[in-house]
């Protein structure tokens, strides 16, 4: 294995894997999925890096599309895993505020989730969500304000609850 791929591996492995547990919420799922994405870009040949302008975009359209597939084909029955919460104000809020964000995300649809891990995570342009989904770019843009409405009402709705509970 050669210097560049390690540091490109070493680089994208822990990122594509936070986005596809955001995307799928199955670590085992996400696991796999990277590794598929993985074979495939080393498939292509040494010059693969050089011939995609964005490898690590590439990387997690694959996997996404590989993490979608393999949930459709399965149609898994487990559920998400419960998150315990710490007490407010304790030096876990930075870790609550990822639970919440992660629990959020589970709410969406999976093509909305994919847009928003592709947006946000990923910093990719409507056009390059649009080509990477086989989309139009209004309909990533129409996907994308559905799911921040969506997890808009979701924080909120979060906060009213912590409130009541304090």
């Amino acid at each position: 294995m050669s210097t560049e791929w390690r540091e490109l591996y070493d680089r994208e492995y822990p990122r594509l894997l936070r986005a596809l547990v955001a995307c799928g919420g199955d670590l085992d799922a996400a696991e796999d999925a990277a590794q598929e994405a993985f074979v495939r870009a080393h498939r292509e040949g040494p010059e693969w890096s050089t011939r995609v302008a964005r490898p690590g975009a590439w990387l997690l359209v694959v996997a996404t599309r590989e993490l979608f597939r393999d949930r459709r084909t399965r149609r898994r029955t487990e559920r998400w895993p419960d998150l315990d919460r710490p007490a407010p104000g304790s030096a876990y809020d930075a870790a609550i505020d990822r639970a919440d964000l992660t629990t959020a995300l589970r709410q969406l649809a999976p093509r909305q989730r994919a847009v928003v891990v592709a947006r946000f995570y990923y910093g990719l342009s409507y056009n390059e969500i649009a080509s990477a989904f086989a989309m139009t770019s209004g309909t990533v843009g129409a996907t994308l304000h559905q799911a921040l409405a969506k997890l808009r009402q979701i924080h909120v709705a979060g906060k009213l609850a912590r409130g009541a509970m304090q």
